[in-house]
């Protein structure tokens, strides 16, 4: 049965779902029993590196299968291994840590480590989180000392994924206290450390309240001695690395999502056409079928974003603003989901004899993880007003003159700053008409500068005087700078009679006015 593709997946991604799909079907009675026992899924991985699917984004020179799979088929990948368990999330850290290696690392480095990635034999984590540092990570207190030829470790880490399992690390330290260097957060190294090298030590393995069978704890590191030839990029460059490879971790743990999205509606399906209540089976109850029609929808909606993200990696770009939408919309939408599919199974859905209710849980670690939802809704925030700008031109409001009634009349360039001079009366006279189209906000330096043609100096020097005067209110930025500003009730007054401000409809009877 062929899986639900998209017009730009390439025959080899459509062939690659295909075999995933057949590849977790085959086991999945497998990973229950192992999530059972409480037994790493290691196997799991070991296999997908038989069949290359850990060398998706891995260039063929070193093994990989970039040509054929792709960004787009390390998501078509996690999709499906996500239904076997938790093992996804060793998937997602290993594939971070190889584009870590692709982009920055040395070519020593990336001939002994990308090959051995993509066959399963080197498994990687990802160590940033500290105790006391989290989604802060430019505030980094592990100390990476350079000595000579060797870095030396100092510190703690936390919330590892598959600590214990892997073969390496990739840390995130601190190497200079310069106040310049961490204002321009290039205080910090991402360095590559080998298991069981002197002075590293697993402190602690959580339990979480999902992802049952993954291990993830806590490091201390005692002067681990590290080749300096194993800091990724250089030294300093240690945020550009994150940054970098975030975006990529953010695609993936959506795509994650999307394989514990279809499960919970499979079993929401499942249930629903089985279970009998009031003589009819549960699933012809409406409110049953609007429950199952959100989830679909959710369920569509996530998949299609997940998949415009990694195809936007694939014709190179770095897609942070996408990344973070699918990221975001897919655990929060995920979420309820998760909790809906329970709500359909009833006391069913509450047992751990249906995989349901774990997605719940996990469904919760991946809100938080990579990357919280908060943090997540800061980028779309940032990068979307940027990206959207050209659909967020300020309207051009203009009164009509037979209606009486504000317009659009265009919409603003915000173009380079005016040469001219303006009076107080001219300053004074442009704010009225803004009270008189926008009653309720102020106006931007910038509009006034198209406006009237002005200099920010002449426009500010000018609001100044008017505000020592009690005509005019400004707002200002924390430099200093005049952002916006409106006129006050005497300057209102001041520069034009009350009727040049009414409106009144036809339909109101002259005797009510006043």
């Amino acid at each position: 049965m062929k899986v639900n593709t998209y017009p730009w997946w390439k025959d080899t991604h459509i062939k690659l779902a295909d075999d995933v799909r057949t590849f977790v079907d085959e086991r999945i009675g497998r990973s229950e029993e192992l999530i059972w026992k409480k037994k790493y899924p290691l196997e799991f991985l070991k296999e997908s590196g038989k069949r290359g699917w850990l060398g998706a984004i891995i260039p063929e020179e070193y093994g990989g299968k970039l040509s054929d799979y792709g960004y787009t088929g390390s998501c078509i990948i996690i999709e499906q291994l996500s239904r076997l368990g938790q093992i996804s999330m060793q998937y997602i850290v290993n594939m971070c840590d190889a584009r870590m290696i692709l982009k920055f690392g040395s070519d020593e480095l990336k001939k002994e480590f990308l090959p051995k990635m993509t066959s399963g034999e080197y498994l990687g984590s990802l160590t940033v989180t500290e105790p006391y540092v989290g989604n802060d990570a430019a505030a980094m207190e592990t100390v990476g000392k350079i000595e000579g030829d060797e870095v030396v470790v100092r510190g703690k880490k936390r919330y590892i994924t598959s600590l214990g399992v892997s073969d390496f690390y990739m840390l995130l330290v601190k190497t200079s206290d310069d106040p310049g260097l961490i204002k321009r957060h290039k205080h910090l190294s991402m360095v590559l450390i080998r298991e069981k090298t002197p002075g590293f030590t697993i402190e602690r393995i959580n339990e979480l309240i999902g992802l049952d069978n993954i291990y993830n704890g806590h490091l201390d590191l005692n002067d681990v001695r590290v080749p300096r030839d194993q800091i990724i990029g250089k030294e300093g460059d240690g945020w550009n690395v994150l940054m970098g490879m975030a975006n990529y971790e953010r695609t993936l743990a959506s795509a994650n999502q999307l394989g514990w999205m279809a499960e919970a509606l499979r079993y929401a399906v499942f249930h629903t056409k089985r279970r009998v209540q009031f003589g009819a089976p549960t699933i012809d109850l409406p409110t049953n079928q609007f429950k199952l029609s959100e989830i679909i929808v959710r369920y569509k909606a996530s998949r299609i974003l997940t998949y415009h993200a990694a195809h936007l990696f694939d014709l190179g770009e770095d897609p942070a603003f996408d990344a973070a939408i699918a990221k975001y919309f897919s655990t929060e939408e995920g979420m309820k989901v998760f909790l809906e599919a329970t709500q359909l199974m009833g006391g069913d859905g509450l047992t751990k004899f249906y995989p349901v209710e774990s997605y719940v849980r996990n469904g919760k670690i991946t809100q938080l993880a990579p990357t919280t939802s908060e943090i997540m809704k800061v980028v779309i925030y940032r990068f979307g007003l940027k990206a959207l700008e050209p659909l967020l031109k300020a309207p051009k409001r203009r009164i009509d003159d037979e209606l009486g009634v504000p317009l659009t009349a265009g919409f603003y360039e915000g173009g380079e700053s005016g040469t001219g001079e303006i009076t107080e009366n001219e300053l004074l006279d442009l704010l009225a008409r803004n009270y008189r189209v926008n009653p309720g906000i102020f106006m931007a330096i910038e509009d006034m500068v198209e406006e009237s043609g002005a200099s920010v100096e002449s426009i500010s020097k000018t609001l100044e005087a008017l505000e020592d005067k009690g005509l005019a209110l400004s707002y200002r930025s924390r430099k200093g700078d005049i952002k916006l500003a409106r006129a006050t009730f005497d300057g209102l007054q001041e520069i034009k009679p009350i009727d040049w401000y009414r409106y009144i409809p036809d339909w109101v009877d002259e005797k009510d006015l006043f």
